[in-house]
């Protein structure tokens, strides 16, 4: 699992160096057949890890992939689940918030995750194994990496693991939602815990960091309670699965799986840390 994490995180990070020249130097926004937003950015992306990945002969599905592809996911025991740039919207309002999402899948979990938030200078990577790991030196730093062929053992000295964290039961009670896709059924919900914790404070922001957020103790709980797409959760999941935490399905309120290869969702989820 090792060499498919180094693997992972060579793409994550040079991939992450192209998009941020992109977001400082400009891009060009086109309009999918959703309606939702792609970038030369998210193609500059795919493209590097799709470079790097392709290496493993792990099948490869992507947001901006080949649409055809999906129809063979039934006969997948593995593969890999990638977001280019997960939250695109917030990348071409300059928001910062947004990531580079990579997650290696089976149909029941994510086994390895890797979320690359340049313009935060964030960095997380988890898989079976090894843990669930945020980098802990200046985010440049990690362009030094790529020098190297193997670089794991480095980037694990100087990671700091994630783990549960007791002590957020202290006051606020911090909840996280989606800036983009905040719905009446989310406000509903944090009505609900408002009455559950006296002192709470609601956090909009945008893309799969949250879920790295509440796997490091920046906050005790993030839902998404509308339908999402499995490379948007694909890479975050290992993060929180490997910090000790389970991202529950909305519904069903089992462990979120990937077994809905038909419409490539999941129903909606909750992240707690408490």
């Amino acid at each position: 699992m090792k060499n498919l994490l180094n693997l992972a995180v060579k793409a994550a990070i040079e991939s992450s160096k192209e998009v941020l020249k992109l977001y400082a130097d400009g891009f060009s926004v086109t309009l999918k057949e959703d309606n939702s937003p792609v970038t030369t950015a998210d193609l500059k992306a795919q493209e590097i890890i799709f470079k790097y990945l392709s290496e493993t002969n792990i099948p490869i599905l992507s947001e901006e992939g080949e649409k055809e592809i999906h129809t063979q996911l039934s006969k997948w025991s593995q593969y890999w689940c990638v977001d280019p740039i997960d939250g695109t919207k917030e990348f071409v309002n300059k928001t910062d918030e947004y990531c580079i999402s990579i997650g290696l899948i089976t149909p029941d979990t994510s086994m390895l995750g890797v979320l690359a938030a340049p313009s935060l200078g964030s960095f997380y990577f988890a898989a079976d194994g090894v843990g669930s790991y945020k980098w802990k030196g200046r985010y440049e730093d990690l362009n030094l990496l790529l020098e190297k062929d193997l670089i794991i053992d480095e980037l694990l000295n100087n990671s700091v693991c994630l783990k549960p964290s007791p002590y957020l039961k202290q006051n606020p009670y911090i909840f996280l939602t989606s800036r983009s896709h905040f719905s009446n059924v989310d406000e509903e919900y944090y009505q609900e815990l408002k009455n559950q914790f006296a002192d709470t404070k609601m956090i909009q922001m945008g893309s799969a960091v949250k879920i790295a957020w509440v796997a490091e103790g920046k906050a005790q709980e993030y839902a998404r309670l509308s339908p999402v797409n499995f490379w948007d959760i694909a890479g975050g999941h290992a993060i929180a699965k490997y910090a000790g935490l389970e991202i529950v399905d909305y519904n069903s309120k089992d462990s979120v799986n990937y077994k809905n290869t038909e419409n490539l969702k999941i129903s909606g989820y909750i992240l707690k840390n408490k």
